[in-house]
């Protein structure tokens, strides 16, 4: 995964003087590898210690493993492929994403979507709170209504909307690893009231899959090193999207 995409999953969990360090690291990433965290402490006007939290915040043992792994994502950079033919590759991750998806399955995921009481949408960081916004905004176009609900169980909204849900009511997550602590913590009430769970992940194995009712899989290329998976994700997710609505809308049709 990349370091862009582990900032983005732990988004949620940022103080102020983490979203400042952050920033610094991706508009400097070249020269992380040759600073001591005491350098980086002084670049960022943080500590030593704020530097430490921030690591381990991302998934880290400490600053020497995240450093570590920044002069190995710059390696794989410049080792990757010169030219990529950029349209296949993103052509490829759509079609692989559908081709693993079974019709029957998703015909199931759309009928629970219409049968559930409710229906609550979350993503993990901002690029799948973009997603939840969309997945709403299809939904309501055909008058069915879902709520996007943040994932922070210390938000009263999250707190107020996890009081009241059921087993008649469904939880959809959008997550890129599905292993992020904060889906964990936001699912302990949910599972237990038997809400049903679907989570739309790009790893086929992870927390959220093996707890979630459904899973559908986007799938995703990091061992290509193209150094753009994060369009490949963006791309096969609303794709996901798109094949729920017209699915839904169909099944709507057919029923009348």
């Amino acid at each position: 995964m990349k370091l862009e995409q582990m900032i983005n999953e732990n988004y949620r969990l940022f103080s102020e003087g983490d979203e400042l360090l952050a920033r610094y690291i991706l508009n400097h990433k070249d020269s992380i590898p040759q600073l001591s965290i005491t350098d980086l402490a002084e670049r960022c006007l943080s500590s030593k210690s704020s530097i430490l939290r921030f690591s381990q915040k991302i998934g880290f043992s400490g600053y020497t493993e995240f450093k570590n792994y920044i002069r190995w994502e710059i390696l794989n950079q410049i080792n990757r492929e010169n030219e990529q033919d950029y349209g296949d590759i993103i052509k490829s991750q759509i079609e692989k994403t559908i081709d693993g998806i079974e019709i029957e399955y998703l015909k199931e995921v759309v009928r629970r979507i219409d049968q559930s009481r409710n229906v609550y949408i979350a993503g993990t960081g901002v690029l799948h709170q973009n997603m939840a916004a969309e997945l709403q905004r299809v939904f309501l176009g055909v008058g069915k209504n879902l709520q996007v609900i943040p994932l922070d169980i210390n938000s009263s909204l999250h707190q107020l909307v996890v009081e009241q849900m059921t087993d008649e009511d469904m939880f959809i997550i959008f997550s890129s690893s599905g292993n992020n602590p904060v889906i964990k913590d936001s699912l302990s009430i949910p599972l237990i009231k038997e809400v049903k769970i679907l989570g739309i992940t790009a790893s086929k194995s992870n927390w959220l899959a093996t707890h979630a009712h459904y899973n559908i899989h986007v799938y995703s290329e990091d061992d290509r090193r193209t150094g753009v998976t994060n369009i490949f994700s963006s791309s096969s997710f609303y794709c996901i999207i798109e094949l729920l609505i017209f699915y839904y809308s169909d099944y709507k049709v057919n029923e009348k």
